[in-house]
């Protein structure tokens, strides 16, 4: 006798679906592990019932309104972010086009008037004229302009406007290259140099232990020799006319 339960063609009179679905749902050949829980998960997953055209449709152009947000937004980042690096670039240009502070007071110095000197030859008197004419010029490394100039920079400029060719950015260049007699600091004239013994560093000679020279914190700028002798020592410049 077989139970009507029991009949093996009783899952044919089904509905195809229900029937497909009864049989990944009790099938052991189309059940596989979960590696995670170790629980038997379907090998295969139902399919969601078919949309109809319009609702495709809705669905669809509810996926481009949430694309075309997403791209408006991504593009207003961008320009936010554009913005605030044109900004950034704009204020580190004002800061360097800032006059350099003096050490005393700071007060800024803007101006220096060279007082000729009529006891120097006139291309001594021309150096230290062009290198008054860049007092309170910022510092900026590899500089050679009244834009920005490092202490190299500020020698090589100065020096070349008398005819030198001085290509060096270097300070042990510099050295090397301007025509002169190493000696000490106490027997330099204003428009000879003073020399770092490391090369860390480079400055022209303004008399009376003056030294004009490039440096970050200040600028371009005049003020007493502030490194020990023991540590410098002086390059007596060959001009032209002397």
């Amino acid at each position: 006798m077989t139970l009507v339960n029991d009949d093996p063609s009783a899952r044919y009179r089904q509905n195809p679906r229900t029937a497909a679905r009864e049989f990944i749902r009790t099938s052991p050949f189309l059940n596989r592990p979960d590696t995670m829980s170790g629980r038997l998960q379907p090998a295969l997953s139902e399919q969601p019932e078919p949309t109809s055209v319009a609702e495709r449709g809705m669905a669809e152009s509810r996926w481009m309104d949430e694309q075309n947000v997403a791209i408006q937004q991504e593009q207003q980042n961008l320009q936010d972010a554009t913005a605030r690096a044109i900004q950034a670039v704009q204020q580190r240009r004002q800061a360097q086009m800032q006059p350099a502070q003096q050490d005393t007071g700071g007060d800024v110095q803007r101006h220096y008037n060279y007082d000729p000197d009529a006891t120097l030859s006139q291309p001594r008197q021309q150096i230290l004229q062009e290198t008054a004419s860049y007092a309170g010029t910022p510092y900026r490394l590899g500089g050679r302009t009244a834009r920005g100039i490092d202490c190299s920079g500020l020698v090589m400029s100065v020096y070349n406007s008398l005819g030198f060719d001085i290509r060096s950015h270097s300070v042990s260049g510099q050295a090397r290259a301007i025509p002169g007699v190493k000696t000490s600091v106490n027997n330099l004239k204003p428009g000879d140099l003073v020399v770092w013994n490391d090369n860390s560093h480079i400055a022209i000679y303004a008399g009376n232990g003056q030294i004009w020279d490039a440096s970050r914190s200040r600028g371009t700028s005049l003020r007493p020799l502030w490194a020990p002798q023991s540590q410098v020592y002086g390059i007596a410049v060959r001009l032209p006319g002397e």
